[in-house]
């Protein structure tokens, strides 16, 4: 028999059993289109390989980060994160500055700062509201409603911060202290005192209750006066409490310049005394005194007294001296004889006829007593205080011309100092009022000729009498005669600025005819109770201008403002006094300048001569009364 070969192809059973691929879902598929590529991701990060490599390229940016701040914290951002940590554990306080001390001319203290203590309170720290209201209310007088009131806001607890009282004395602010209340601060605080009480308050002026000056010369010199704070650092716990023994000075406090003035303590409180003593005497509302070095312009006394809503007199923080014009009168008299005898217009003996009253534009203008028409020579106008014999030489100066009279009038009075401020420039000085002699109208350009029309003050108007003392110079006046420093260094201050304004003959000559006022004119009331010393000086008596436009009050009564200007010795003047004595009672006798402010001026001279150690010039130069 014949056998097959086995045959190679799978059996029937073979493929029954063997599994069977699965079919694929047919396509329709253009016959000439390729096949479509394998997707991959659609930025390229598809491998893992790719993937990898963007992991490792973040945490490399984010250690560079890391590292890159680590590194500002230590240098640039580092004092910023400190300062943040330390403020969590420690609190800067600021020590205040000593402010300077002003002294007078011989050192003696006129305004300084002693210690004091301010007394404040955290609520949110005190444990005890009640017991710590009592305490305070006792120990710092406080009154029912200011108690009642801190009750409220301890037991508030809303505020970290409560003042219960500035500025409390030395002792009471050291004995809180002592007690360690939980939540009661007693920090320093400088008080500003006057040791003699009011004595130079006009000048010195005064601070708000920050030390900050804010008047007279504590206003015009705070910045330098003000010291640098300090600053003291303490730790604290959690909670807000100090720990004791912590506190450390980072920066000492550095105290402000001290000023030496060149006032006379000694003076200046005998012309405040003198001054608030003849006020009350004759009733007046006011008054003001200079006394100045003539050769220097130095101020050696401003004084300033007022009568207060209780009718008392008193030293005033005010300068009235300053800052108040009024229309000088008849010593105004001295500025225009001066300027007719200067000019050659005049001399002492040139003479005038001289009614009583005549009519200048719209006005009939008087003198202060009705006389028949009078020769009367230069010296007399002014020794008797003729306002028509002052017109008269008022209108000599222009040699007929009247416009160049009033010109060169004007001129004078600009010389003299007035129409502008001193060199004090004081705060809330006034420059007066002096009108260009364009813009006076009427019998106004004349009246100017005896103080009428014009305003000055008291400063201004003594030291344009100084310049007949001062041999014709004018000098202005000071009153800073040196600065201390924090080290000690003493520096002095720029002496005064002059300028010529007569020539030595007519002061000199001025200076014998204002000797026969008060000898033998208005002035007679200044003479000293010692003839070792003479004195040469003019009276004025002005008229106050009223809200109604008028010199007449709401009573139809002249309101007057009272002057006196002197100095001494005549033969060699070392002192400059002027006195205003503002609204003396009208009809009174004592509401002229010869009745009201003259006496005042001998009171103080003896006190001036003790002081200043001034001697009497030789009897053989003297100026005797003829």
């Amino acid at each position: 028999m014949r056998f097959n070969e086995p045959s190679t192809a799978p059996s029937r059973l073979h493929r029954a059993l063997a599994p069977q691929p699965r079919k694929k879902r047919r396509r329709n598929v253009v016959a000439d289109q390729p096949a479509p590529k394998r997707r991959t991701d659609r930025f390229g990060f598809g491998s893992s390989a790719m993937r990898l490599r963007l992991l490792l390229l973040v945490l490399v940016l984010v250690l560079g980060y890391v590292l890159f701040r680590v590194g500002r914290i230590q240098s640039s951002d580092g004092e910023s994160y400190r300062v943040a940590a330390a403020d969590m554990w420690q609190r800067d306080r600021e020590l205040p500055a000593d402010r300077g001390t002003i002294f007078d001319r011989d050192g003696e203290e006129l305004a300084l700062s002693i210690p004091g203590y301010s007394i404040s309170v955290n609520p949110k720290l005190v444990t005890n509201p009640d017991a710590t209201a009592s305490m305070l209310q006792g120990a710092l007088g406080l009154d029912e409603d200011e108690t009642n009131s801190l009750h409220q806001e301890l037991i508030a607890q809303t505020k970290g911060f409560v003042y219960v009282e500035r500025q409390v004395d030395q002792q009471t602010g050291e004995a809180i202290a002592e007690l360690g209340i939980n939540g009661i601060n007693v920090d320093a605080e400088p008080i500003r005192v006057l040791p003699g009480g009011t004595t130079g308050w006009s000048v010195i002026g005064r601070t708000n209750i920050d030390g900050e000056g804010i008047a007279g010369l504590e206003a015009q010199y705070d910045e330098l006066l003000t010291g640098q704070p300090g600053q003291l650092r303490k730790e604290v716990a959690p909670g807000g409490r100090s720990v004791a023994g912590s506190e450390e000075i980072i920066a000492e406090p550095v105290p402000g310049n001290d000023l030496i003035l060149t006032i006379d303590r000694s003076i200046q409180f005998q012309a405040e005394e003198q001054l608030r003593k003849r006020v009350e005497e004759v009733s007046a509302k006011s008054g003001t005194i200079v006394i100045m070095d003539t050769d220097t312009g130095d101020l050696l006394a401003m004084a300033s007294v007022d009568r207060n809503d209780d009718g008392v007199v008193e030293v005033t923080s005010g300068n009235f001296t300053a800052v108040n014009a009024y229309e000088p009168g008849s010593v105004a008299k001295v500025i225009t004889i001066a300027a007719g005898l200067n000019e050659g217009s005049v001399d002492s003996q040139s003479t005038f006829v001289v009614p009583w009253r005549r009519q200048y534009a719209d006005d009939l203008l008087k003198d202060s007593h009705q006389h028949p028409d009078e020769l009367m020579t230069v010296e007399q106008i002014l020794v008797e205080s003729s306002n028509i014999g002052t017109i008269d030489v008022q209108e000599s100066l222009g040699g007929g011309n009247w416009e160049a009279a009033r010109e060169t009038h004007w001129d004078y009075m600009r010389a003299f100092g007035l129409g502008e401020k001193t060199a004090l420039d004081f705060p809330g000085e006034s420059a007066g009022i002096l009108k260009h002699w364009t813009d006076l109208w009427g019998s106004e350009r004349v009246t100017v000729a005896y103080g009428q029309g014009l305003a000055s003050t008291s400063i201004q108007l003594a030291t344009a009498v100084n310049v007949i003392a001062n041999d014709g110079t004018y000098v202005a006046p000071r009153l800073v005669q040196g600065v201390v420093g924090p080290d000690g260094t003493v520096t002095d201050a720029d002496p005064s600025v002059t300028h010529e304004v007569l020539s030595t003959e007519t002061a000199e000559e001025m200076q014998r005819m204002m000797r026969q006022v008060v000898c033998r004119g208005t002035g007679t009331r200044a003479q000293l109770g010692f003839d070792s010393f003479s004195v040469a000086g003019k009276t004025g008596t002005g008229l106050k201008s009223q809200p109604n436009g008028t010199y007449l009050n709401e009573r139809g009564e002249r309101v007057y403002y009272a002057s006196f200007v002197g100095f001494f010795p005549a033969e060699d003047p070392q002192i400059t006094i002027l006195i205003s004595i503002d609204e003396p009672p009208a009809g009174d006798i004592n509401r002229f300048g010869g009745t009201a402010a003259a006496p005042v001026f001998a009171e103080l001279a003896p006190t001036i001569v003790h002081e200043q150690g001034l001697q009497p010039p030789p009897e053989d130069q003297m100026i005797a009364c003829s």
